[in-house]
């Protein structure tokens, strides 16, 4: 089975408020040369569901989805022509790729930790320390000197 990206423009709106935007579409041209009966599937924005029903993608691909997912959009990446749709491209290998393990320092004890979100940059003390002022608060610690 050879698989190909095709991309396709939609538009919704009218007038002057009318957006496009891009769907990836994943063709085998084993099946047939003409577009709507060598249709597979289209291509997520993501491939890990987090939890949710997976895409019809990763259930034709299974463990593989990542893998052809990043295959095909290098592929198309290299022979497209439009800039708006190689931003778009570069957009979603990005997305693919896994989230970097962020390590902060703690302001209170000065170590490092590690935070499972990206928005957690913005917090500065540790899940230790933060139990702790907790307690504190609610005045079921006491300072001992």
């Amino acid at each position: 089975m050879t698989f190909e990206l095709r991309i396709f423009r939609g538009y919704y709106g009218r007038g002057h408020n009318a957006r496009s935007h891009l769907r990836f579409a994943v063709l085998d041209s084993n099946k047939s040369k003409s577009y709507p009966s060598n249709f597979v599937s289209l291509l997520p924005m993501r491939i890990d569901s987090g939890g949710k029903l997976p895409s019809v993608f990763t259930e034709f691909f299974g463990k593989e989805s990542l893998e052809t997912a990043r295959g095909l959009l290098t592929e198309a990446l290299r022979t497209e022509d439009d800039s708006e749709i190689k931003a778009e491209m570069e957009r979603r290998l990005n997305l693919l790729e896994p989230n970097p393990v962020i390590y902060v320092k703690c302001l209170v004890c000065k170590k490092f930790y590690q935070t499972q979100k990206e928005r957690a940059r913005k917090q500065k003390v540790c899940p230790e320390c933060m139990k702790i002022r907790q307690k504190r608060m609610n005045g079921n610690v006491k300072l001992v000197n």
